[in-house]
């Protein structure tokens, strides 16, 4: 895989209680890096508590359609959980950072008195068997979606090698190639690996036949 900074894994203390930031269309992926620019009073209060004092991770959670008993608005359960591995604090107030994903997890909200919102972040490891051939399928997919890419952008990578996990793989894939933001959380919440690398597939096919019809390589 195309090397990523270094981070170091969540801790058991830093996943016991951490901030969570909600978006709207945001799905995050384990192993891929996420850049977030910070304006509202809120998260620049929690951008500096996590320099400050800690945990420098966070959440990344996509927000849904409703809102809970605490008029608070809803946001998916399953979420990515990364390290921030740059910040840049701005001379208007506002921070500019990124996080490098971590972790696949299940959030639990906790009762807190900070401005931003608190959870409890359980890590979901995925199971399953990976046949070699979905995964060969899936880079045979990619490889050829990059093609189209390339011609107009040449110096684009698809970020991934063939003796790379299949884990990595799908995330990495689902991360550069999946725009829709229900295909991406069905594809973040998939824990069994050969489902994941089916939907991821089954995505990248679409693109791929776009790709197609526009006359690019295939």
């Amino acid at each position: 895989m195309s090397e990523l900074p270094d981070a170091a894994p969540p801790s058991e203390e830093e996943l016991a209680r951490l901030p969570v930031f909600p978006l709207p269309r945001v799905v995050f992926f384990p192993n891929t890096l996420l850049p977030l620019h910070l304006f509202e009073p809120r998260y620049r209060a929690m951008i500096e508590d996590c320099m400050g004092q800690g945990p420098e991770i966070m959440a990344v959670s996509m927000l849904t359609a409703g809102t809970g008993a605490d008029g608070q608005p809803t946001y998916k359960a399953v979420s990515g959980v990364g390290r921030i591995i740059a910040h840049e604090r701005n001379a208007n107030g506002t921070h500019n950072i990124v996080l490098r994903g971590l972790v696949r997890a299940r959030l639990e909200e906790l009762q807190t008195e900070t401005p931003y919102r608190v959870v409890k972040a359980t890590p979901l490891a995925s199971h399953g068997v990976a046949r070699a051939a979905d995964v060969q399928a899936l880079m045979a997919c990619a490889t050829r979606v990059a093609a189209g890419v390339r011609q107009q952008h040449p110096e684009f990578s698809l970020g991934v090698e063939a003796g790379d996990t299949p884990e990595l793989i799908a995330d990495a894939i689902a991360d550069r190639f999946v725009s829709d933001t229900d295909q991406r959380q069905a594809i973040l919440e998939a824990l069994d690996i050969g489902e994941r690398l089916h939907l991821v597939t089954d995505a990248v096919g679409e693109l791929l036949a776009m790709v197609a019809s526009r006359g690019m390589p295939s």
